[in-house]
């Protein structure tokens, strides 16, 4: 699903920035090569950003737990 209509910026692309440490809408912006261009995909990436640091975050404390 496309989190930026106008960049073509997908999730996929936003969870791969995460992981290389973005943590900004523009640093995804940077990340993909791309600047931003109408600003309405900022709230969805913000979103998107927090649910992937919460999911790498949480990702290791289950496999603990599983130990």
């Amino acid at each position: 699903m496309y989190i930026c209509i106008c960049r073509a910026i997908r999730e996929r692309e936003v969870d791969a920035a995460v992981r290389a440490g973005a943590r900004r809408p523009a640093d995804v912006f940077r990340a993909c090569g791309k600047s931003p261009q109408c600003g309405s995909c900022a709230c969805d990436m913000r979103q998107r950003i927090a649910d992937t640091i919460s999911q790498e975050q949480a990702g290791p404390q289950m496999l603990m737990a599983a130990d």
